[in-house]
């Protein structure tokens, strides 16, 4: 096991590291200058659709179904190969109407509903906190597992002042705070968040390939031994490679394609964040490739996964972490957590922002000038009130 110490010092560090690189997103706009570097960025951002739950859940997935793991990524490469006209539309008409959010976008289409940007707003809280507390708990998995061991421990009894997922949300929401929700204008771009996000998505990737790679090729002999090998296995029936539902293979797909759009933060980074249209000329093929990288490895470290850990009580959804920490790897142990952690910790940066933006602009700020009336009225300029 790795000292718990050294994971918190070497967190910290990364941290302070997306602080940098975000603190210079926001004051410098060099990157934006050039339509190549400002696409990649703008490209690896909306990379942030692999969360923790792609990251290990995935492997878990497949472990258990096989194939069953492919909509999650198949969805979105074919919306992006062939469904591009659309979101391009989508951006267009954002940028027309100067869309803050999702809710905001659709509301505008109705007349500027209200009734239905609360609604709509109230269904992306619904759903966005749950999946923010599962980021969290798989910052906090990964935390406990590297450190003790013990992937089984049972976070809801852990005190609050050991819960690692407790700190983790305190750094990024001050992260949040300093780099996402400081701006009154909702509309302006928050280049060094963005920055931030198109970083860790490389992270993120790097270590899911040197994760993958090390697997591959120095514990096994290639993805072809470890597929023969797990072919001989009779007790391990259920990962096949040519046996899969064929209506559910598509109804999820197609869910996964509606996802990389429709997800409040995926229209959020897509939309809002989007600083020129031809951007989306790289991220055409740019993020159907890293799709396609970051999904390479999933079914030989499940496979992998299942042969080492064979007859013992081992999560699948942590084979990521298990298999370097099995043959004693620290540095890729290290290396994993910290990709882990980078595809928790930029799903929750975004959605908080996207969240606070949707509350604040369809909920509170109304809310408030409902009640104030003719007080508010009168300025011109609110922006002392609402600071």
């Amino acid at each position: 096991m790795i000292s718990g110490w050294l994971i918190i010092a070497i967190s910290i560090t990364y941290v302070g590291f997306l602080f940098a690189i975000a603190y210079w997103g926001d004051k410098s706009s060099r990157l934006y200058q050039s339509s190549i570097t400002r696409g990649l960025v703008y490209s690896l951002s909306l990379a942030v659709y692999c969360t923790s739950w792609t990251f290990y859940g995935a492997v878990g997935r497949a472990s258990n179904e096989g194939l069953g793991f492919l909509p999650i990524y198949l969805g979105p490469f074919l919306m992006i190969l062939f469904g591009m006209p659309l979101i391009r539309r989508l951006v267009i008409m954002g940028k027309r109407q100067k869309t803050t959010s999702i809710a905001d976008f659709i509301a505008s289409r109705y007349g500027k509903s209200q009734i239905l940007a609360i609604m709509i707003t109230v269904i992306a809280t619904i759903g966005i906190i749950p999946y923010i507390a599962l980021q969290l708990k798989g910052i906090a998995m990964g935390y406990n597992l590297v450190t003790t061991g013990a992937h089984g421990t049972n976070l809801g009894t852990i005190p609050v002042n050991q819960d690692s997922a407790w700190y983790a949300a305190m750094l990024l929401a001050i992260f949040v705070v300093l780099f996402g929700t400081r701006h009154l204008d909702s509309t302006e771009h928050h280049q060094g968040m963005v920055q931030a996000v198109a970083f860790e998505s490389i992270i993120k990737l790097i270590a899911f390939l040197a994760v993958g790679i090390y697997v591959c090729y120095v514990m096994f002999d290639g993805m072809n031994d470890i597929f023969t090998q797990v072919q001989k296995q009779s007790e391990i029936i259920h990962f096949s490679l040519d046996s899969f539902d064929t209506t559910t293979l598509i109804t999820q797909t197609v869910v996964a394609m509606f996802a990389i759009i429709c997800l409040p933060r995926q229209f959020h980074l897509t939309v809002v964040e989007n600083a020129h249209i031809n951007d989306l000329k790289m991220v055409r093929w740019l993020l159907p490739l890293y799709l396609f990288l970051i999904s390479l490895f999933v079914l030989p470290i499940a496979g992998a996964g299942l042969l080492t850990f064979h007859g013992q009580q081992v999560d699948t959804d942590t084979f990521v972490l298990m298999l370097p920490i099995s043959d004693d790897q620290t540095w890729l142990t290290v290396l994993a957590f910290i990709g882990g952690s980078s595809a928790a910790t930029a799903m929750v940066i975004v959605s908080a922002v996207t969240l606070s933006t949707m509350i604040s602009n369809e909920i509170i700020i109304p809310t408030f000038l409902a009640i104030l009336g003719d007080k508010v009225r009168k300025h011109k300029s609110l922006s002392h009130i609402i600071c």
